[in-house]
């Protein structure tokens, strides 16, 4: 939940320098397929290869072009996909789809809040129609995972971006930094709640509510970026974060023979608790670091250098635009 609303309001936060581009829907979204596609595609041929070795499971041609087109969340069988953790990614494409016309749409703080609330309705009227449209046993699944459950968070994550752009356009203040702790202290104490039961009020949804919690703790920490929380180290993690994310169950799952090893030779369960997080998160790193250099990272670069290509033959990217005007001065000056 914390990605979805980092996610969005780092959208925003982003969006004017593709309007900068000549062809800025084109920018958009080149800029984020090759952001997330590299990497996935590559899980998706070690998923390929791993679950036909180790599990003797073998994927459909269906399945693989529902992945490979970042479609499988609108499946009522294969939402979470089968590239471990990916039940995001589905999710995430399907808004950048969205994006653009939320950002022409949402322009301020209000509408923001609006869109939060109409598409929390819009849940629920889902909700009350999955049954009819899946039939009862299915409707729990198309539930659980369907992108439309998530919608509300990501424009939570719109309204972290328009508290924050009036917040610098007063300028700062003494108090900011007293704010922001407070909104991080208040969040941590509103999570644990959630955990405890104590939260199930207003929003019927948890997920929801974390959505919420997130959105406070965000602005917080935009007016109080407190050292135990952002400093080098998760900065840097933040970068690789793609990379962590989805390699993760996979070095847990490799994992696995050593973490018996330490349990059955470490008598306290926290130690060997702690030994094994600090070994998964140090390998994990690691196989991060390595995916974040070599596949997203010349990703991006080459995502640039598509859209550059398609910018220098300007006749057929105005055709894929939309902006062929039959004017060349008016269309190279746009």
């Amino acid at each position: 939940m914390l990605f979805f609303v980092i996610s969005a309001f780092s959208l925003y936060y982003t969006m004017p320098l593709r309007l900068k581009d000549s062809y800025p829907k084109l920018s958009f979204y080149l800029h984020r397929y090759f952001r997330i596609a590299p990497l996935f595609y590559a899980w998706m041929l070690f998923s390929l290869i791993r679950d036909a070795w180790y599990y003797s499971a073998h994927h459909s041609v269906v399945s693989i072009v529902e992945s490979l087109t970042f479609t499988f969340n609108l499946t009522t069988q294969g939402q979470q996909g089968f590239v471990w953790a990916s039940w995001t990614v589905g999710i995430e494409m399907l808004f950048y789809v969205m994006f653009p016309l939320v950002y022409k749409l949402v322009d301020d703080i209000w509408r923001a809040t609006a869109l939060v609330f109409i598409l929390i309705l819009c849940w629920m009227a889902y909700q009350a129609i999955i049954p009819y449209i899946y039939g009862p046993e299915t409707a729990p699944v198309v539930a659980e995972w369907t992108f439309v459950r998530f919608l509300p968070i990501f424009a939570m994550g719109c309204v972290v971006h328009f508290v924050i752009k009036g917040i610098q356009a007063r300028g700062s203040s003494p108090s900011d930094e007293s704010i922001g702790l407070m909104l991080v202290t208040v969040s941590t104490f509103s999570y644990l709640a959630l955990l405890n039961g104590r939260l199930n009020i207003f929003f019927m949804d948890a997920r929801l509510w974390q959505g919420l919690i997130y959105t406070v703790m965000t602005v917080g920490l935009c007016l109080n970026p407190l050292k135990a929380i952002v400093n080098r180290f998760t900065v840097y993690l933040g970068k690789i974060s793609y990379s962590l994310y989805l390699g993760h169950t996979t070095v847990v799952l490799f994992l696995i023979p050593v973490y018996r090893f330490i349990y059955g030779y470490v008598s306290t369960t926290t130690i060997a608790f702690l030994l094994c997080y600090a070994l998964t998160l140090a390998l994990g790193i690691g196989l991060s670091d390595l995916t974040y250099r070599f596949i997203e990272a010349p990703g991006v670069r080459y995502g640039k250098v598509v859209y550059r290509w398609f910018a220098e033959n300007r006749g057929n990217v105005a055709r894929l635009d939309g902006s062929d005007s039959g004017d060349p001065v008016k269309d190279i000056r746009r």
